[in-house]
């Protein structure tokens, strides 16, 4: 039976910074995305805190 090798520790990046880039990276991807399609945070404001020429009243 052949036993693999680990990896010596000093190759390639941690794994924790893989996970935190691929994170990161998915989040700078579904954040834009996710405001262009109109679920941004103003929507949880209400139309109390928006200004009337934001929502086409006269201010």
């Amino acid at each position: 039976m052949v036993r693999r090798e680990r990896p010596e520790a000093d190759e390639g990046m941690p794994r924790w910074v893989k996970i935190f880039l691929i994170v990161g990276l998915a989040l700078a991807v579904l954040i834009p995305v996710a405001v262009l399609a109109g679920h941004g945070p103003g929507r949880h404001l209400g139309h109390a805190a928006v200004p009337g020429a934001a929502i086409g009243g006269r201010g």
